[in-house]
C-alpha cells in the first residue's frame, strides 16, 4: 500500500513505467516534471522540449507519452494525498526507481 496512491496498491500501469523513468537523468526528469506540472495547471505542455529531454534515453513516442502520464499521476496523487517528500521518495524507491539516480528526489523537489 502506498500513501501517494491513497493507501491503495500502486496501479499496474504505473509499475510498468518505473523502468522507463529510470532511463532518464534526474536533471532531465525534473525539467520534464515542470512541463507536466504546467499541464496539470491547465497550461500548454511543450511536447518538443520533452522530446529533446528524452532523446538521449532513446524513448519511443509511446514511451514519452507514458512518461508524461505516469509523472502526472504521481505528482497529482502525491499532492492530493498530501504525501511528504521523504515518504514519496521512499515509496518510489520501493517501486523500483533507483536511489542512486535520484529521480525520486527530483520528483519530490518538483512538489515543493
Amino acid at each position: 500500500r502506498f500513501r501517494f496512491c491513497g493507501d491503495l496498491d500502486c496501479p499496474d500501469w504505473v509499475l510498468a513505467e518505473i523502468s522507463t523513468l529510470a532511463k532518464i537523468s534526474s536533471v532531465k526528469l525534473k525539467l520534464i516534471c515542470a512541463q507536466v506540472l504546467r499541464d496539470l495547471l491547465g497550461e500548454a505542455i511543450e511536447y518538443d522540449k520533452i522530446l529533446k529531454l528524452t532523446s538521449d534515453a532513446k524513448l519511443e513516442s509511446g514511451d514519452v507519452k507514458a512518461t508524461i502520464a505516469v509523472l502526472g499521476f504521481i505528482l497529482s496523487s502525491a499532492a492530493k494525498h498530501n504525501v511528504d517528500s521523504e515518504s514519496l521518495s521512499s515509496e518510489l524507491q520501493q517501486l523500483g526507481l533507483p536511489k542512486e539516480l535520484k529521480q525520486a528526489q527530483a520528483l519530490m523537489n518538483t512538489l515543493l
